[in-house]
């Protein structure tokens, strides 16, 4: 005989009302039984119960007891945590006492598993990193030592360009440059020596590898023809004495100023004159003015034929008391081929150079209506020119 057991009261489902906080039982459970009624007061079907022959209760009792052994286990006491002193990986030094130190099981035999790979792999590569840098050292040292020694890399052409002075290039060509080495030639000391020339006003060199060198020269121009007893020389706008007139190729088309300033005093052995050579500057000379009074003499006073001079003991103006600028004392003149000289001064005067050759233009004109004979004409008042007639 199988005796059915009674199944444990089942509690009546409920569903708590966060914002009630009341229990309140299930709103549905009454319209599922009710449907429930229906559908079988409708139908009229049979309702079968059946109670499978296992326990249910024996699962829970499992999972009961489960739950209490784990209680138990955390009711316990637990023991205190003991420090162990840090390892030898952490420390680097072996520790007194915690824990023991593993032993080491050697590999078996012909076992594919290579031992520490991982710092045989860091010294294999340092070792090819050192050999590496040892390479390249040794490369860089090669390539200095065949730069600085080798025969390519020596000067074997020297360009001059800027000029066409023969004298000039065949001297630079010559100055020793070819057959150094482009990377040690001293292009500064070079540059120092073709600049030393009164010919050359600037110079500029150029490497062109491996074996060329590019000097660019800007010559000096003459402006004006300088003549003293020391001979007649060209000179630039600066006042540089550049060349003697036999060696300047330009010298037919410029103008000569002749220098009175050293015929003026009483003795031979008094006299004291400027030494004149290549490379030496004229003292308180406007080169560019005397070019410019050559220039215009001709087409605003109208006069084609002429000389100038320059003294140098006659104040450069009338109108300052200091003689027109501090230091300067000279004076250019125009003589004609009629017998009159016309003082002009000199750059520093107050009046400018064209409104002096008008002044000049006119005079000549009034003596010539009123056939006068003009022995000099000072043009150093400014706007009051002053002349004087022959006697």
């Amino acid at each position: 005989m199988t005796e059915r057991k009674k199944l444990p009261p089942q509690p009546a489902t409920q569903s708590f009302n966060k914002l009630e906080k009341v229990y309140t039982p299930r709103k549905n459970a009454l319209k599922q039984e009710t449907s429930r009624s229906t559908l079988v007061s409708s139908r009229s079907l049979k309702r079968v119960v059946t109670i499978p022959k296992a326990d249910p209760s024996a699962a829970w009792n499992t999972f009961d007891q489960r739950q209490v052994q784990l209680r138990q286990v955390r009711s316990r006491p637990q023991k205190p945590v003991k420090l162990v002193p840090r390892t030898l990986v952490q420390t680097g030094f072996r520790a007194t006492n915690g824990r023991i130190q593993a032993t080491r099981r050697p590999l078996p035999y012909k076992s594919s598993i290579p031992r520490r790979s991982g710092q045989r792999a860091a010294r294999r590569g340092l070792f090819w990193k050192i050999c590496a840098t040892l390479a390249a050292i040794i490369c860089i040292v090669a390539a200095i030592n065949f730069a600085l020694s080798s025969d390519y890399f020596r000067l074997k052409q020297v360009n001059v360009v800027g000029t066409q002075n023969a004298a000039l290039m065949q001297s630079i060509q010559h100055m020793g440059m070819q057959g150094q080495n482009i990377f040690l030639i001293d292009t500064t000391d070079m540059q120092e020596r073709i600049q030393a020339s009164p010919l050359v006003a600037t110079v500029e060199m150029r490497k062109q590898f491996p074996d060329q060198l590019n000097v660019i020269i800007k010559e000096r121009k003459p402006v004006v023809l300088w003549q003293n007893e020391q001979g007649i020389f060209s000179v630039d706008k600066q006042g540089m004495i550049i060349a003697p007139v036999s060696e300047t190729a330009e010298s037919p088309q410029l103008g000569t100023v002749v220098d009175l300033t050293g015929q003026h005093n009483l003795s031979a052995s008094t006299k004291t004159v400027p030494s004149l050579r290549p490379g030496t500057y004229l003292k308180n000379i406007d080169s560019v003015f005397a070019s410019n009074v050559w220039q215009q003499v001709p087409k605003v006073a109208g006069i084609d034929t002429f000389k100038l001079y320059y003294d140098g003991t006659i104040y450069a103006s009338t109108t300052s008391p200091t003689g027109g600028m501090e230091g300067s004392k000279g004076s250019y003149i125009i003589e004609s081929p009629e017998g009159w000289k016309a003082y002009l001064g000199s750059s520093h005067d107050t009046n400018s150079l064209d409104n002096r050759l008008k002044e000049l233009n006119e005079i000549v004109k009034l003596a010539r209506q009123q056939q006068m004979n003009i022995a000099t004409i000072d043009l150093r008042y400014g706007l009051r020119p002053v002349f004087t007639l022959q006697k």
